[in-house]
């Protein structure tokens, strides 16, 4: 396979959140920087760098020259915009490098989140031994890391099919009850005087009437990007039947109602303050909630479109739960995440690679260690004396 060399951008809003790789290897050990694993649905996997791809360098620092720490201290310097080259293959010429398409963290993808359990501090210079991975908590059915959005399908399950037809008559009793729909929900507000009305002739295409499906020849109304015939520009409800011309309405499922009309019969409830939901509306946790409704239990600030953790049934931003529930490394800061090797020393945490004496870098994971001034030395730099 030929040696391809790749260029990755990744960028983020908030530094909390994870580039989402880990790193082995460095001059110090060796070999190559290299990746050695990537996160499903993370930054670096949307930008498409690949476990076995070579560090080649980290924004304008030549790779190669770099000790392991050196090169993750590089990675925390560039702060909310990483750019790195990489190399892939090898066995013939180097091709020309490729552009990576640039990664967002304004629709991140996430693992749901897990706690990590540690065991107890070990006395110093006593052996350590790796811990297991913490068991994975139960989650609730959902694609990788639930998120709220506007007018979108709810994080907990694939986006159900639904039909709702046309506003069936009232019942006996002269009550109207229109069919709701089941799924996400997802509806366009109209206000008054936003709806126009043409003539086909002033239109560069014939419309086309979205209630009954047929060609309108002569005045028709627009609005909502569609078409309707003026006669069929009404509220669905029987009982009602108000042309919308000059009024508020709104439109969902194919269905128009007025605005009275719809927050009545039709519009969803929010599951946070219980009053109607018409506009935006966000689709979490199998319920629908205004914008202002959905809320991080911890600074009361919206959530909105934004991702969100669902820890115990309390829902945090993203900031607030990782200051509250992640693990981090005391000697990368980079995040534990599950299925990491880590050990518990010093009255910290570690990745199991992180662990190492400060004055020569040698692993220290399952050794014997000796501390000065908080810091972890092997034994033949603790005995010479050179702290």
């Amino acid at each position: 396979m030929p040696l391809l060399k790749l260029s990755a951008k990744l960028d983020r809003t908030d530094n909390s959140t994870p580039w989402g790789f880990r790193l082995v290897g460095g001059h110090d050990f060796g070999t190559p920087l290299t990746i050695q694993r990537v996160a499903p649905g993370s930054l670096a996997a949307r930008v498409g760098i690949q476990a076995g791809d070579t560090i080649a360098r980290i924004g304008s620092t030549q790779a190669d020259s770099l000790r392991h720490k050196e090169a993750q201290q590089r990675i925390v310097d560039a702060g909310n915009s990483l750019e790195l080259t990489l190399e892939r293959g090898g066995g013939g010429p180097p091709a020309a490098v490729q552009q990576v398409e640039s990664a967002s963290h304004a629709e991140p993808s996430y693992a749901a989140p897990q706690h990590t359990s540690f065991n107890a501090p070990k006395p110093y210079g006593g052996e350590l031994a790796s811990a297991p991975p913490p068991p994975p908590r139960q989650a609730e059915p959902q694609v990788p890391w639930a998120r709220s959005a506007v007018n979108a399908p709810p994080s907990y399950s694939p986006v159900p099919a639904f039909k709702v037809s046309s506003a069936p008559a009232p019942a006996a009793g002269g009550v109207w009850r229109p069919q709701i729909p089941t799924g996400p929900r997802k509806m366009r507000v109209g206000k008054a005087g936003e709806a126009r009305t043409l003539t086909a002739s002033e239109g560069a295409r014939i419309p086309i009437c979205n209630q009954c499906g047929t060609t309108i020849r002569g005045p028709f109304v627009s609005a909502l990007d569609k078409t309707w015939c003026p006669d069929h520009f009404i509220c669905a409800n029987p009982n009602c039947r108000v042309p919308l011309i000059n009024c508020g309405f709104v439109e969902e499922e194919g269905q128009l109602f007025c605005e009275k009309d719809y927050e009545q019969f039709f519009a969803p409830r929010c599951g946070n303050c219980g009053r109607a939901i018409v506009g935006e509306v966000v689709n979490a946790l199998k319920n629908t909630f205004h914008m202002g409704c959905f809320l991080c239990c911890k600074c009361h600030q919206p959530i909105g479109t934004g991702s969100f953790h669902n820890e115990d049934g309390s829902i945090y931003c993203p900031k607030d739960w990782a200051v509250l529930f992640q693990t981090k490394c005391y000697g990368c800061q980079f995040p534990i995440e599950p299925g990491d090797r880590w050990v518990e020393a010093l009255n910290e945490n570690w990745h199991s690679e992180c662990f190492n004496c400060s004055t020569c870098q040698v692993n220290l994971e399952g050794q014997s260690f000796f501390v000065k001034s908080g810091k972890p030395y092997c034994k033949r730099h603790a005995t010479a004396g050179r702290f």
